[in-house]
């Protein structure tokens, strides 16, 4: 009796030390991430919101303000929209870098908006592909997946005086994608993180060498661009 009590004690003790681990394993990336703070980038007509570990950004434009992707938390990211002086109303356009769920909780917060989404990245969000162990990603309740708007490489917008281009970026997702704004302003989502020494591959990325690959193939893009804005890494001009 005293040997099988002793042999699930140090079964359970393997178990426990076996989650710690993983625990340890997905929390430690995130303790680099630094998003981009709530507020007015400096010299632009850009806005920030910080979303727990990840930062959604806001564009001006003469009628109405683009998003560029739609946080982690719906509550938190409403309560910050007056800091930055914006009306949910106001929001026109959002475009999704892509469909992780730290990117898409709040979009049942605007319902007139209209949403773009890369076309690669419906894989994950109708079960083609999964994301992680057996599950792919999904919507938040109350957002018509039908009623996005699917958009293709080198796809370009002019929206109420602002220019958007539309630059796939896979490698993180299948069908990550970023987004030009007005040839100076970059915004990549998870397509690569920021680091002392340059850029470097997200931690969460499902595809690492596709991810090396997008960048070096879109490195002219990426050096060419005033400001890049990531989603979890702050911003670089």
């Amino acid at each position: 009796m005293k040997k099988i009590t002793k042999r699930l004690l140090l079964i359970v003790a393997g178990i426990l030390i076996l989650a710690a681990g993983l625990g340890l394993a997905y929390c430690y990336p995130l303790l680099s991430m630094n998003p981009v703070k709530t507020g007015q980038i400096p010299n632009t007509n850009i806005y920030a919101v910080k979303n727990r570990i990840g930062s959604a950004f806001f564009i001006k434009t003469d009628n109405g303000y683009i998003m560029i992707d739609a946080g982690s938390d719906s509550k938190k990211f409403e309560a910050s929209l007056p800091e930055i002086n914006i009306n949910i109303n106001d929001i026109k356009w959002i475009f999704l870098t892509h469909s992780d769920a730290d990117h898409v909780a709040a979009l049942p917060l605007f319902p007139n908006a209209k949403i773009y989404m890369n076309r690669d990245e419906l894989v994950l969000i109708n079960g083609t592909v999964k994301r992680s162990g057996s599950s792919g990603n999904t919507m938040p309740s109350g957002t018509d997946n039908d009623s996005i708007s699917l958009l293709s490489d080198e796809e370009e917008f002019s929206l109420n005086g602002t220019k958007i281009k539309c630059i796939k970026a896979p490698g993180h997702t299948p069908g990550s994608m970023m987004y030009l704004v007005d040839g100076k302003y970059l915004f990549t989502g998870d397509a690569f993180r920021l680091t002392k020494d340059g850029l470097g591959i997200h931690p969460f990325t499902m595809d690492a060498e596709l991810a090396g690959k997008t960048m070096e193939q879109l490195k002219k893009t990426i050096d060419s661009s005033s400001i890049i804005f990531t989603s979890h890494y702050g911003s670089r001009e």
